[in-house]
């Protein structure tokens, strides 16, 4: 399977890339086709010290895009309009998008009545670095990043309830659920098979695309409880 990690740069990227670049082709893409060799050199390195296999090299997004089979969008959400406009040209019939994107907030909430956002001040001394969910007009990320894909591509949302930092951490085992959802069952299903090939993860189907506005919330959600209680810094989830 060619997987392309558009933002395979940053944090979360980098988790998946080091773990699916064990088994898959990985292509770690950004705005900077130099960054991403760079980044894809690292993981490299990392995966060989350990005597790991890999197959993990680096493009410019677009280029990333147009040569898988499967592409990530592990973005800011801020950066979702001009990464899909860009890609949109290369996408294909038949590719799968896995959107991570988490729209998110610190120190003030927001809320969507329908109309307007609301915003709400958190107490400064308190929440300092408190993270709220920045509600998207369209409902959640996912349906955003929807509109935005031309027709024929399928979509499908997951991810939003494991840390960065537990994918890079190869020397503690993890056991969590991660929530997929999407509308298309053989798209979402190839989706849950990458949750299986990461380790201690286990795929839960949360229902379709409009279910991101339920698991969107949680990567904010986990965040918080890490910060407020040291025991949980990488805390997850599990449905029992």
């Amino acid at each position: 399977m060619k997987i392309a990690i558009l933002g395979g740069t940053g944090n979360i990227g980098k988790g998946f890339a080091l773990r699916w670049g064990q088994i898959h082709e990985v292509i770690v893409g950004s705005r900077d086709k130099d960054r991403a060799a760079e980044a894809a050199a690292e993981y490299t390195a990392f995966l060989k010290e350990r005597s790991l296999p890999s197959s993990i090299r680096g493009d410019e997004n677009k280029a990333a895009a147009e040569a898988a089979e499967i592409v990530v969008i592990a973005i800011r959400y801020d950066q979702i309009q001009s990464v899909l406009e860009h890609i949109k040209p290369v996408l294909r019939k038949g590719q799968i998008i896995l959107s991570v994107v988490v729209p998110m907030i610190k120190d003030r909430c927001y809320l969507n009545m329908g109309t307007e956002p609301i915003i709400i001040d958190a107490d400064p001394e308190y929440n300092a670095d408190y993270f709220c969910y920045a509600v998207p007009k369209a409902g959640s990320a996912a349906k955003e990043i929807q509109a935005l894909l031309p027709p024929g591509i399928d979509l499908v949302a997951s991810f939003h309830n494991v840390s960065a930092k537990r994918l890079e951490d190869f020397d503690k085992e993890m056991d969590l659920d991660i929530a997929v959802c999407g509308n298309n069952k053989q798209t979402k299903d190839a989706v849950m098979q990458l949750v299986r090939d990461i380790p201690g993860l286990k795929p839960v189907d949360v229902g379709p695309l409009e279910a991101a506005a339920l698991t969107e919330p949680i990567t904010p959600l986990l965040l918080n409880v890490a910060k407020m209680n040291k025991e949980l810094r990488h805390a997850g989830i599990k449905f029992v």
